[in-house]
């Protein structure tokens, strides 16, 4: 798919540049018959599996196939799309030992899951069937898209004397790239830990370019790591921009100017 070769050309890069030997396998959706992709990791012995696959039957189906070929999960790294309770659940004991990328942590331990937990919920007023999903992967990241959001308005309005008015698309986007998420105001909303520090500006829009990794322990996730940022980001982000001014002069697109 498009989302699995995105990577490529930077990875590509990458391990040119820093002599690491990398081995392409793609898998095609939906990625439920990859027996003989992990024959081949086998037959390859790599020290690490960076599995950038996305929905829990392709993900799950790794590794109950890395479990039959004995590749260890604790050598297997699975990215965002690949790191929630729902990619592990339906794998059982072979996921356990998985490592995983997070840009949002579990927990409903956090300030502000735990009010939402009392107040909406407590009070009958939640709308998931499944109570026990609060505080998970996927609810705590939607949960850090709703807070970006708000304050996003909030700078919108704000920047606009439009204060409990709507705003513009145009408007609604310089709140975004005003958005200066220090870990104070993490933590006055209730969120400090769960994501990381990050400020949005009109020349960067990818925020933290940090992650944090999670094992699975066959139950639940543990943070095995702070947020860490990328070896050579620098390097990366050249990447990124190279890529852009293609894509732009391909297209006949005059990138923005930013102050």
């Amino acid at each position: 798919s498009a989302y699995g070769r995105e990577p490529l050309p930077a990875m590509r890069s990458i391990a040119k540049d820093w002599g690491v030997e990398l081995v392409e396998i793609s898998i095609p959706p939906p990625g439920l018959e990859q027996q003989s992709q992990w024959l081949q990791i086998r037959k390859e012995q790599p020290d690490w599996v960076t599995f950038w696959g996305a929905g829990s039957g392709m993900n799950s189906t790794a590794m109950t196939n890395a479990a039959r070929v004995r590749f260890p999960r604790e050598r297997m790294m699975y990215v965002t799309f690949g790191a929630a309770e729902e990619d592990m659940y339906p794998a059982g004991d072979a996921a356990v030992g998985t490592y995983a990328v997070a840009n949002a942590l579990p927990g409903d331990d956090y300030p502000l899951v735990a009010a939402i937990k009392e107040q909406v919920y407590g009070a009958g007023k939640g709308n998931l069937a499944d109570e026990s999903r609060v505080g998970s992967v996927y609810w705590n990241r939607g949960l850090g898209a709703a807070v970006m959001w708000i304050e996003a308005l909030k700078n919108a309005q704000e920047m606009n004397n439009k204060v409990g008015k709507a705003v513009t698309g145009a408007e609604f986007r310089d709140g975004y790239e005003a958005l200066n998420m220090t870990e104070a105001r993490l933590d006055e909303i209730g969120i400090k830990g769960m994501v990381a520090p990050f400020s949005i500006s009109c020349a960067n829009h990818e925020g933290a370019g940090k992650f944090a990794v999670m094992q699975w322990d066959g139950e639940k996730f543990n943070q095995v790591t702070g947020w860490e940022a990328p070896l050579d980001p620098a390097y990366i982000r050249q990447l990124v921009e190279d890529s852009a001014a293609k894509f732009a002069a391909e297209n006949n697109i005059t990138p923005k100017v930013c102050p």
